[in-house]
């Protein structure tokens, strides 16, 4: 449920929402500093403090766009590897017997649109109709096939077409994992908790010392959440600023395409 909201979220209201809560969090730190802090050259605490947050707030940020980026890769390789499966599958189906080829190419042609489709826009209700019909005309090919070998068992098209529609199941079938696999909301949790640690703690110090850094505050906190933005951006490859290119399906689509 709260990933499905965030994953709602523009990019731009993301990056607002942390980009205040990072500056709210520094100034009721600074507030706190003023109020319940020592004086700056006797307190040590609160800088060690700061640094330390800071410190695991950096491990916390590369370990999680780490896992967001290995995501990404792997989506991008699936869609290539739906793709040539496709194509491989289109080529052989010209080559059946019993003019078993045209409904296997016109079925190929809905799997191609389908994969193009899946997962734009974000909508799990779409995502999850566009599975049931790459289930169902997957079906309908296997159904052609099955057809095709009994009248023609020793025919070496059925077999070649045979290990392309294994092919193309299981790349379709690792795309839609890798499309549901996500970085964990508990990750991105305790990243964003931790960043609003490390800024309350700098905040903190500022107002113990008694000095007005609300500027460089800000100008943290916009950082940070560009870069958590950014991490939850290889979340979503179907819109953003890093989006998984389909381009291999679409060559696929055309190479399947009536001539």
């Amino acid at each position: 449920m709260i990933f499905d909201y965030v994953q709602s979220l523009s990019l731009a209201s993301l990056l607002g929402l942390l980009f205040i809560a990072l500056v709210l969090a520094s100034e009721i730190g600074h507030q706190l500093g003023r109020r319940f802090g020592r004086p700056y050259h006797r307190d040590k605490d609160a800088a060690t403090l700061a640094t330390a947050a800071f410190a695991l707030l950096a491990l916390l940020i590369a370990f999680t766009y780490s896992m967001a980026l290995m995501r990404y890769d792997m989506r991008r390789t699936v869609v290539l590897e739906q793709a040539n499966a496709l194509r491989d599958a289109a080529r052989v189906a010209p080559l059946l017997p019993n003019d078993a080829g045209p409904p296997m190419v016109n079925d190929l042609r809905r799997v191609a649109d389908l994969a193009i489709g899946l997962g734009v826009p974000y909508d799990p209700k779409k995502f999850d109709a566009d599975v049931a019909d790459m289930t169902d005309v997957s079906t309908r090919l296997w159904g052609h096939l099955t057809a095709t070998a009994a009248e023609a068992p020793t025919s070496l098209p059925v077999y070649r077409m045979t290990t392309a529609l294994q092919a193309l199941d299981d790349a379709t079938e690792r795309r839609v994992t890798a499309l549901r696999n996500h970085v964990p909301m508990t990750v991105y949790w305790i990243l964003v908790g931790t960043a609003l640690v490390a800024m309350a703690f700098a905040g903190h110090g500022a107002g113990s010392a008694e000095t007005s850094r609300r500027v460089s505050a800000a100008i943290m906190a916009a950082l940070l959440a560009c870069v958590i933005t950014v991490t939850l951006d290889l979340q979503r490859p179907d819109r953003g600023t890093v989006e998984i290119p389909v381009t291999p399906l679409l060559d696929a689509q055309r190479a399947l395409a009536p001539r």
